[in-house]
């Protein structure tokens, strides 16, 4: 079981690079542009290759390389395919001011983050 320390850790690291490091450009154009989305999906997961590289370097006895990577691959793969559809459906619920449908559709985007986050990490370790 997963402590709370690493939960929050894990949720704060999710918040700065999904949200603080994303620019109001990303924001904006990833519902239409796949260059916007690449690039804020990238950056996401960099920040996460850069932490599990820490990671494993503390822990070389139970962890290589090749484990950050995974991180990385993994992390970079599914937040892009759920930014993809979520940020399209967002923009036409915002568009139709289904306000109150938008904000479930942004909170189920972060529970798909969440999930896909705790899942690799459980994993992997």
């Amino acid at each position: 079981m997963l402590s709370i320390l690493t939960v929050m850790t894990i949720l704060t690291i999710h918040w700065i690079a999904d949200f603080i490091l994303q620019t109001d450009e990303q924001a904006k154009g990833k519902s239409t542009s796949n260059q916007a989305l690449i690039e804020h999906t990238f950056t996401y997961s960099l920040v996460w290759f850069l932490l599990a590289m820490i990671y494993v370097i503390k822990n070389l006895e139970s962890y290589n390389i090749f484990d950050a990577f995974l991180f990385f691959f993994i992390t970079f793969v599914a937040h892009t395919i759920t930014d993809y559809v979520t940020s399209r459906v967002n923009k036409t619920l915002w568009q139709k001011g289904r306000v109150h449908d938008f904000f479930v559709s942004v909170g189920f985007d972060q529970l798909l983050h969440f999930g896909q986050l705790f899942l690799t990490y459980n994993w992997l370790t």
